[in-house]
């Protein structure tokens, strides 16, 4: 069976796709869309990626590619065993992918010193957040789970592409990025970046 994966290296959304292929140790072939999106238009009808070529099969989207592929290889599942923490962490994927998402588009859009700081000041609020729900936590739910793989995608673009770190104060943040990078056999943060 082949799989494809139509992606940017970049894409905080595409790391995500990817990391889960990797915890499932399911072989896939990439297909850079950054330099030519004609294949991913001509297979999928439209631009947006991640898009997965799973044996023909198309899949958009990276929560839908998750979904997708915990359906299909069940081994080394991204979601929590009990339906209260299933819901819980498909909320924290969305918040990621959304809430989370929009934060770091505003501070990497930001051009003058007052954007900035407004978009500093918003991305604190869920700084603040995150540390504080994360202290003693490794894994959210005790295992990686989407919304681990989901939050991390997210502060991994904010260091690899946005180039902001997260300041000190944040301590139980800090300690959970550096676990995550190392669980995910990341060297240092800016390995992704092409």
């Amino acid at each position: 069976m082949a799989i494809k994966l139509y992606q940017t290296e970049t894409s905080m959304f595409c790391e995500k796709a990817r990391t889960v292929l990797k915890l499932k140790n399911v072989p896939y072939e990439i297909f850079d869309v950054r330099n030519n999106r004609q294949p991913l238009i001509d297979f999928s009808g439209q631009k947006k990626f991640p898009v997965m070529d799973y044996n023909g099969q198309c899949v958009i989207d990276s929560t839908f590619i998750s979904a997708f592929l915990e359906e299909k290889y069940p081994q080394n599942s991204i979601y929590p065993k009990n339906p209260s923490d299933k819901g819980l962490c498909l909320m924290l994927e969305d918040w990621a992918d959304e809430v989370l998402n929009q934060a770091i588009r505003a501070l990497r859009r930001a051009e003058t010193p007052e954007a900035k700081a407004e978009a500093e000041k918003s991305i604190g609020v869920l700084f603040r957040s995150l540390d504080q729900f994360l202290t003693g936590k490794q894994f959210i739910f005790g295992q990686m789970t989407i919304a681990d793989i989901a939050l991390f995608a997210q502060l991994h673009y904010l260091y690899t592409v946005v180039k902001y770190e997260i300041p000190a104060a944040h301590k139980n943040l800090l300690a959970w990025v550096d676990m995550m990078r190392q669980a995910l056999k990341l060297n240092l943060l800016q390995d992704v970046v092409a």
